[in-house]
């Protein structure tokens, strides 16, 4: 930033020259105000700030992505990743202050972030820009805040679901840091050693996760940033024969148990020389690790140690235009061990029982190295219309393949209240691992594609209220499709022979805070499908879920209460029916169900309401704060799906169906102080 006078300057100089002021040139007092062009980014955005404050999420901004139009839950109450407008949660890409990242939600569902060092957090459903690549679904772009430099500082909280702390403060007069570290209660719901309906917790599951920083401003132009993040989920039980699981299928009696983790160190360098130009450069260092085990021995294990690197330079010296040029490289290595009994399906298959391999056991590993470079122009045509082009070229060496990546956004602001767009996109990501692997699926497997499009229109009808409508259009190709045990062409496993589509239609009405409450309505339809390419038939997806509606809404009665609510109802997603059973193959004593067409059947509608309440006070002369909350408050029966229960008396026209509920009514209560 150029030197500017002060305002202070200013008027004098317009006094002396109007005579009322009688001075020389000398006697004149200047000030000067330099700017800082590598400022540290340390307050959360306006928008993160209403997510933080969505009631149920236990002030996590990533996971209030549910209330907003087009995301579902894949794994219902309990866990699982976000589907993204009729895309699988594998479809999805994350980036964690804009490097790739392996997950960022724990197995439970809620994000791996302390709630306190999310600075932005970016959706992107469809149609997203050049600058993000591997991906054919959504987008997850997540900014941690830079550390504050300030005294030290450490935040203690708490709640029935988690603990953490916080620490923070000021090194130099340049150079700060931040560390986090939090970790799960949820091991306090379950006893372990206690054994019912056959299951017994010899592990009750765990999650914990951190972040850090260290940051040095040099000079004015220049940030160094230094960062750390990991993760890790893990459990066990032991199925036994009288479990349900153990009389469906025999092969999982035993112990079972999960650890996965993740472990991030990076750098980062910007460089700010001038008001035109910024140049970046980031590398980081990612360890992963993924083990299951189950029933007599099984496992598989999955390792991966990956190196990325991105750089770009982004400059506005041309008229009108904002150019970005960056290059992005990652190199994978991939060990993967196993003792299995394979079962070759995917998502699209109805009975996997009958898709059974013979038990292998052996290690394979892949090395693949993935490059790419993007070229963005966002141009500003007139006043009134900008246009954001974009071009994106990957290539991996493991398959080998070379994509060239078209994309474009067009904005036009057609007055100050009515913005309209359309935007466009091709993508594409490496396939599935399993599906991949030499041993266990077809290492000629292709990547999959995709194509977006989308168009709508924003309004603003005050400084209050706005509303925002658009209708997509998803198309995906090469998906995995499992090869029948009994074909001819069975060894090669997989084959990527089935594709998809899905559209839909998302209508967003916005009040920003205003007489001390602010909030969103959302309502969206939808349509997923898939295509079996070789039989040419075409089903649901089973994450296909035509109408959601979301509803929150925040009030804040004085300073010190807060209080928010969120209501989500939706159809119920797809799910293929029983509709009979038989003799297990290798186990004739048991039985297994049968299952009909494919996402032929509905679920009952879900509905849930979540009810929140904060009471920030001073406690010995620091800030704290108390949450009260009730996730679902109705107590609303939730049905997430069915299945076969073997009671050890059914018969082919008498068994046992049992539904899948979500959470129940369940209250927590959190804590939180700032020493």
């Amino acid at each position: 930033m150029k030197p500017k006078l002060l305002t202070r300057s200013i008027y004098l100089i317009l006094f002396c020259s109007l005579g009322l002021v009688q001075a020389d040139e000398q006697a004149i007092e200047k000030m000067e105000v330099v700017g800082q062009r590598n400022q540290a980014l340390t307050e959360p955005s306006a928008e993160t700030k209403k997510l933080l404050a969505v009631a149920g999420i236990d002030g996590d901004p990533i996971n209030s992505v549910y209330s907003l139009p087009g995301v579902v839950f894949a794994g219902g109450d309990f866990g699982g990743e976000p589907a993204i407008r009729g895309s699988s949660p594998e479809d999805n890409g994350f980036y964690i202050d804009s490097m790739p990242a392996d997950y960022i939600f724990h197995l439970f569902g809620d994000s791996i972030f302390n709630k306190d060092l999310v600075r932005d957090f970016n959706l992107e459903a469809a149609a997203f820009g050049s600058e993000y690549g591997d991906v054919v679904g959504g987008v997850f772009d997540v900014s941690l805040r830079d550390p504050e430099n300030q005294d030290l500082a450490i935040k203690l909280d708490a709640s029935l679901l988690k603990t953490g702390v916080l620490v923070e403060s000021a090194v130099t007069e340049n150079q700060a840091f931040y560390f986090s570290y939090r970790r799960s209660l949820i091991h306090l719901f379950y006893s372990e050693g206690d054994e019912e309906d056959g299951i017994t917790v010899f592990d009750a599951p765990v999650s914990d996760d951190y972040q850090g920083k260290y940051q040095w401003l040099v000079g004015n132009e220049h940030k160094i940033t230094f960062s750390v993040n990991g993760a890790r989920d893990s459990g066990g039980i032991n199925i036994s024969a009288a479990s349900e699981e153990g009389r469906i299928d025999p092969d999982l009696i035993g112990d079972a148990s999960l650890n996965n983790g993740f472990h991030t160190q990076g750098v980062s360098w910007e460089y700010f020389p001038n008001e035109l130009d910024t140049f970046s450069v980031a590398v980081n260092h990612v360890s992963t690790e993924s083990r299951e085990k189950y029933g007599a021995e099984q496992f598989v294990q999955l390792e991966n140690d990956q190196v990325n690197f991105r750089g770009s330079v982004k400059t506005a010296r041309i008229s009108d235009h904002q150019v970005t040029l960056g290059i992005d490289a990652q190199r994978n290595d991939f060990e993967y061990s196993f003792d299995i009994i394979p079962y070759f399906c995917t998502d699209h298959d109805t009975n996997c029982i009958d898709q059974k391999g013979e038990r292998i056991a052996d290690t394979d590993n892949i090395k693949a190295i993935m490059l790419a470079a993007y070229l963005q122009d966002r141009w500003q045509i007139t006043p009134s219309i900008s246009l954001t082009t974009g071009l994106r070229v990957e290539r991996d060496d493991y398959t080998e393949k070379t994509f060239v990546h078209p994309r474009a956004n067009i904005q036009w602001f057609v007055s100050q209240a009515l913005t309209l767009f359309a935007k466009a996109g091709k993508y594409s990501r490496f396939p599935d691992i399993d599906t991949a692997l030499e041993k266990l699926g077809n290492p000629n497997i292709d990547p999959i594609e995709s194509a977006h499009y989308a168009t709508g229109a924003e309004y603003e009808f005050d400084d209050v209220w706005s509303t925002k409508i658009e209708i997509y259009h998803k198309e995906i190709s090469k998906l995995a499709r499992a090869v029948d045990v009994d074909a001819p062409n069975a060894e090669q496993r997989y084959t990527s022979d089935t594709s998809g589509q899905a559209h839909g239609i998302e209508w967003m009405l916005e009040k920003s805070l205003s007489d001390n409450w602010y909030g969103w309505l959302s309502v969206s339809w939808s349509n997923s499908e898939r295509t079996d390419d070789i039989l040419a038939v075409t089903t649901d997806y089973y994450l296909d879920t035509p109408l959601v509606v979301n509803a929150v809404a925040n009030y804040q009665l004085n300073d010190h209460w807060d209080f928010g609510m969120r209501f989500t109802a939706r159809s119920g997603a797809k799910y293929t029916p029983i509709v009979g059973i038989k003799a297990n193959p290798d186990f004739p004593d048991t039985n297994v169900a049968v299952y009909g067409e494919l996402n032929s059947e509905t679920l009952p509608t879900y509905s849930r309401l979540d009810l929140q309440a904060k009471y920030r006070y001073l406690m010995f002369g620091n800030e704290a704060a108390l949450t009260f909350a009730i996730i679902n408050a109705l107590n609303s029966e939730n049905v997430s799906g069915y299945y076969f229960l073997p009671d050890g008396n059914e018969t082919a026209s008498d068994f046992n169906i049992e539904q899948e509920e979500g959470i129940g009514i369940f209250p927590s209560i959190g804590f939180e102080v700032t020493f």
